[in-house]
């Protein structure tokens, strides 16, 4: 990829994430993740869901399962914006799944959640994943990031940046992605947003929210970054 192509590329990151670009508007859902439990506008696959509370925080637990599980809201069309999602720093593979159009196709970030830290000094492994089921899409993604023994067992706070260009994996409120993919789907790409799991594990997670860009702020952007290339600038 050109420097210029980069630098728009990473403008339109920065632009999703709402920073440096303070006329951004989205449209903000917090997705009630307590009816997953009774599957009221959830689809809920290979996995059952329980109420619980972690670390003085209400969450849901997803059981555990030979194969991997699915979970999304029906009826939800979601293209770009962003996804917030808390996830306890426990042993687990949980993640969020995106652009879902049934359970054999989707997009998702994963973590792999390491065993935690025991002592003083030690720190938590989490593995972080991209992978897509789309029809074509053969793109995927791994980095690391590690928990200090102070958070180690904790929640810790995930945001998925969705550009048309850009995927980015945000931690714990950091404007440096740990994660950063190239967004392959491109194009008019929308599906529902939900909860992914691994093979044989459980998930421990809370307070899933999605924010939307509305389309015709996304055009402008577009259109700001089509100028500065036939520019040459």
């Amino acid at each position: 990829m050109s420097k210029l192509r980069r630098f728009l590329s990473d403008l339109s990151t920065m632009f999703f994430m709402g920073v440096g670009i303070s006329t951004t508007r989205t449209k903000q859902r917090k997705l009630d993740l307590r009816k997953l439990v009774s599957g009221n506008g959830w689809r809920l696959i290979n996995r059952d869901a329980a109420n619980v509370e972690y670390k003085g925080q209400q969450a849901v637990r997803l059981d555990s399962r030979p194969d991997a599980g699915l979970a999304w809201i029906e009826g939800l069309r979601f293209s770009v914006g962003k996804i917030d999602l808390d996830i306890a720093a426990v042993k687990q593979d949980a993640g969020i799944a995106f652009r879902i159009q049934h359970e054999r196709e989707f997009e998702a970030i994963c973590f792999h959640v390491g065993e935690e830290a025991q002592n003083e000094g030690e720190t938590q492994g989490v593995d972080v994943s991209y992978f897509s089921t789309r029809s074509g899409q053969t793109a995927s993604r791994r980095t690391r990031f590690d928990l200090p023994y102070s958070r180690s067992g904790e929640w810790f706070k995930v945001r998925v940046s969705i550009s048309r260009e850009v995927i980015a994996v945000f931690i714990n409120g950091s404007n440096v992605p740990a994660l950063r993919v190239d967004n392959s789907a491109g194009g008019e790409a929308y599906g529902s947003v939900g909860l992914w799991v691994g093979a044989g594990s459980a998930a421990l997670v809370a307070d899933l929210r999605i924010q939307e860009a509305r389309s015709e702020i996304e055009r402008q952007v577009r259109s700001m970054m089509g100028r500065r290339m036939a520019d040459g600038s």
